[in-house]
């Protein structure tokens, strides 16, 4: 008779059988005897058999809170600029007012012209580029929010996944 002993998921101890013979060992077991334990020692394969003083406490990670790393990721993605006909573009909240106002002013003079200052320096924009402009910062402060509602959507159901957080967004 050989003896096998076992170990379960978290690689402790958890009892022997007897075989005749074996061609394979089952899932989990070895034909090396654990330490002999006293009090509350428990043994755990990793590799050979290993004597812990007590049984390890489980590592409980804590849940994200998938709402805010949500927002942030959004409001990072919504501010952080984008590029519109080549010009890179700022869209953080002062910035998204100031093509508010332009784009009000284009709407209501359709002669309005007016420097607009951007990263790479600055550029006379016509009234009618002027709404172009507030057109796409638009679209991509939009695109921000409809991802956000749609990795809230993954929450909602349970198939979030870290790496979600990192896909999708507008450029």
């Amino acid at each position: 008779m050989i003896t096998i002993y076992q170990w379960d998921e978290k690689g402790l101890y958890s009892g022997s059988f007897e075989v005749n013979e074996y061609e394979q060992l089952p899932r989990n077991s070895t034909p090396t005897k654990p330490p002999k334990l006293t009090g509350t020692q428990v043994a755990q394969w990793q590799g050979e058999w290993v004597q812990l003083s007590t049984a390890p406490v489980p590592l409980s990670l804590p849940i994200p809170d998938w709402s805010t790393l949500i927002a942030a990721c959004r409001y990072q993605v919504e501010t952080s600029g984008t590029t519109v006909n080549t010009m890179p573009i700022a869209t953080d909240r002062d910035s998204q007012g100031l093509i508010t106002g332009a784009a009000v002013a284009a709407l209501l003079d359709s002669d309005y012209s007016l420097n607009w200052k951007t990263c790479a320096g600055f550029v006379e924009l016509s009234a009618v580029q002027i709404l172009s402009l507030a057109s796409a910062v638009r679209a991509h402060v939009q695109a921000s929010f409809d991802r956000e509602a749609q990795l809230l959507a993954a929450v909602a159901d349970g198939s979030i996944t870290a790496a979600m957080l990192e896909e999708g967004w507008p450029v």
